[in-house]
């Protein structure tokens, strides 16, 4: 009779967990007769990303939801979220932490939806490679006068999101998207002084226009194309570089 009872709660258990809704489930956008999206709370090496990020990221989502109506801070003068805050009494941070209060702050706004996000302080690397590498000549042989290294730079950022009703106050998406993207230099030893790297100030530029891409995918995958975690955004051109290991690639 106790194993009954047992296999009995274990069953119910599990046909409960199988039956509720998943926090990482994409959100209805296109259900939705209006959407809000809040600047990101960022932190203080996130530079401009809380605010160009949802900003690239509405105007995708725009795009392709062109039925739905967008509110979203555009500029200084026309911040329609940041202004309806100030009316409250409140903060982002007070809405991430509190989904009622964000419901609050969307029903003001009149949306169905309010997306809330959280950027992590985005880190940096440069990475030399000394392994020698050979520079394929015009003709398919190897040139003996082009020996060449290779150095990688690299962006990471990692966005925390939340969806909220704004009719019921609940919770309905709350998931993080991770971004990375990557840079490849080749070069002579000699001329390593002459590479113009990139700076972090330009990377971060190229995070504010990668991430909405991931986000957006991750809030509407039906609607937005598949953006790559890891993806290269500079390479180098017309360079076979040839190692013990045979043609190099540059992933």
């Amino acid at each position: 009779m106790y194993a009954l009872r047992f296999f009995l709660v274990l069953f119910i258990f599990v046909l409960m967990v199988g039956c509720g809704s998943s926090l990482n489930t994409p959100p209805p956008l296109d259900q939705a007769a209006g959407v809000a999206i809040t600047p990101f709370i960022a932190g203080e090496k996130a530079g401009t990303l809380g605010k160009w990020v949802p900003i690239n990221l509405t105007t995708r989502l725009e795009l392709a939801l062109k039925d739905t109506q967008w509110v979203y801070d555009q500029s200084e003068k026309v911040d329609p979220v940041a202004s309806k805050l100030g009316e409250l009494g409140l903060t982002l941070n007070d809405i991430f932490a509190d989904p009622a209060l964000a419901a609050k702050v969307g029903q003001a706004l009149k949306v169905d939806l309010i997306i809330i996000g959280k950027l992590d302080n985005p880190k940096f690397t440069h990475k030399d490679f000394n392994t020698f590498l050979k520079r394929m000549g015009r003709q398919g042989g190897i040139s003996g006068t082009s020996t060449m290294v290779r150095a990688r730079q690299s962006a990471l950022v990692k966005a925390h999101l939340k969806v909220i009703d704004t009719k019921t106050g609940e919770l309905i998406f709350d998931d993080s998207v991770l971004d990375y993207i990557k840079y490849w230099f080749a070069f002579q030893v000699e001329n390593r002084n002459m590479v113009r790297f990139k700076t972090e100030e330009e990377m971060m530029a190229d995070l504010g226009n990668h991430l909405p891409r991931r986000i957006a995918y991750a809030l509407y995958p039906t609607g937005m194309p598949i953006v790559k975690e890891g993806e290269v955004l500079l390479k180098p051109e017309n360079i076979i570089l040839i190692g013990t290991g045979g043609e190099v690639a540059w992933d």
